[in-house]
């Protein structure tokens, strides 16, 4: 009997973006993911029935140890309920090497909020980070495990995701944060959530202004992603039609996500990607607003968004920082325990939080 040849990949590497792949990146993905169904590929119904059949393994980076994690239930509204937040406290040698304490013993703390597409992800998608950040900073990290569609459509994930903010805010003195040293974040998902969090503190006078958002390939703008089929060749982001059948989040995979986050009434889904809300790129202003650090995959049906909220933010006078990680596909954040551009995204966000918290 001869050799038994390897099986074929399920999601091998499509001929349109092989080649502008990091080679360190397709290696990765080819042996990681390219072999796995991904959700999007069956119905919710199966996806739900066994989530950790169609979940990619996370070649996420190290897990520093902490000085303490604490759970807090926080209720919710509309509909009522609760979520979890997950808090993280720097070590004490952290916190002395930081610098960042003030004199009566507050940190800066960041509000972190997973990237799912609004459907999947939880406290675990982002506590690798989560913990780096924690220990390099040493600042405070609470981490929003926000309610999830289909269960709890838009905009549930979001206005949890504000009351989660504005409860920071509020236990401040408890928690021993900062309030002039709050900043916002999220992958994907949760770079959308963090992107309309900036806009709603920024008009929100009984909040203090944020210190930054740090939108990691974010959506920003939910109106042109069809129900079924390609998008128009008209559409204004080139990365929809030429990264199209793009590694881990391809097009038909933001056609699964919108489906289940924005519905398939197609008279009100237009008038949902309408509202800033959904889109934060049509936001009336985009003036006063939260310096931002913005990243983006270059191999990304999301790529063109986060290049233009760059330019939009960048236009109305609002700091924004944007860095274009080549070669790179939808979730290499959560790579860095192997990607070497994944472990230079974690140092830049660690480096964009040090300078948004430094004391003067």
């Amino acid at each position: 009997m001869g050799e038994q040849e390897d099986p074929p990949l399920i999601n091998a590497l499509h001929p349109s973006v092989a080649d502008r792949l990091d080679p360190q990146f397709a290696e990765i993905y080819t042996k990681y993911q390219a072999p796995r169904i991904r959700a999007d590929q069956v119905t919710y119904e199966e996806y739900n029935a066994d989530r950790s059949k169609y979940t990619f393994p996370i070649a996420s980076g190290p897990y520093p140890e902490v000085g303490c994690i604490k759970f807090f239930q926080v209720p919710v509204s509309t509909p009522a309920g609760e979520i979890t937040i997950q808090f993280f406290a720097p070590t004490e040698d952290a916190i002395s090497k930081g610098g960042l304490r003030t004199e009566d013993g507050k940190l800066p703390a960041h509000v972190n909020y997973h990237g799912g597409g609004f459907v999947i992800g939880n406290l675990k998608s982002d506590e690798s980070w989560c913990r780096q950040v924690c220990q390099a900073v040493g600042c405070l990290v609470i981490n929003v495990d926000y309610r999830l569609a289909p269960e709890y459509p838009h905009p549930v994930p979001l206005t949890d995701s504000w009351t989660a903010l504005r409860w920071v805010f509020e236990h401040a003195n408890d928690l021993r944060v900062d309030t002039s040293r709050v900043s916002v974040g999220g992958l994907s998902a949760g770079g959308q959530i963090a992107a309309v969090l900036a806009l709603l503190a920024r008009d929100e006078p009984t909040l203090p202004k944020l210190a930054l958002q740090i939108l990691v390939v974010p959506v920003v703008d939910t109106r042109f992603i069809p129900l079924e089929g390609s998008c128009d060749p008209s559409v204004p982001y080139e990365s929809y039609i030429k990264n199209e059948f793009a590694p881990c989040l391809p097009l038909n995979r933001l056609r699964w996500f919108y489906k289940l986050w924005l519905g398939t009434d197609m008279e009100a889904r237009k008038k949902i990607t309408e509202d800033f809300r959904a889109s934060p790129i049509l936001a009336k202003s985009h003036s006063g607003l939260a310096p931002a650090s913005i990243h983006v995959a270059g191999v990304d049906t999301l790529t063109s968004e986060g290049i233009a909220y760059h330019q939009v933010l960048t236009n109305a006078g609002t700091p924004s920082t944007l860095k274009i990680y080549e070669g790179c596909g939808h979730p290499f954040g959560h790579w860095d325990g192997q990607l070497d551009k994944a472990k230079e995204y974690v140092q830049d966000t660690i480096a964009a939080l040090q300078k948004a918290y430094k004391l003067d």
